[in-house]
């Protein structure tokens, strides 16, 4: 999953360098995201850490009983092709604990 959303964020922030400087979200505070527990923290704790996420979607399916995923995404990229980015995704069980996260940083 991180594997994944490095490259998408390479490929989408590559190409809009090509066009001109280009910020997909907000920054977020990174200093946590090694810190999430799964099964132990709770949405009130994540949203401390991180604020509001910047995309919330349910989730149908998942084989780990997750049913809600919070993301906070920032991406900039400038002419010449400097990409920097932070991904973020924190998955919630029905009961508000965290039972999934995924963490992308690029700084190229």
């Amino acid at each position: 999953m991180k594997r994944r959303l490095g490259i998408l964020f390479t490929i989408l922030c590559s190409t809009m360098a090509i066009i001109s400087c280009a910020t997909v979200g907000k920054k977020f505070d990174t200093t946590h995201v090694h810190d999430i527990e799964k099964g132990k923290h709770t949405k009130q704790t994540i949203t401390q850490w991180f604020g509001e996420p910047h995309m919330v979607t349910s989730l149908s399916n998942n084989p780990a009983g997750c049913v809600e995923r919070w993301q906070w995404t920032y991406a900039h990229s400038v002419a010449g092709g400097r990409t920097v980015s932070d991904v973020l995704i924190v998955d919630f069980s029905n009961n508000g604990i965290v039972c999934d996260n995924a963490f992308s940083k690029i700084n190229q």
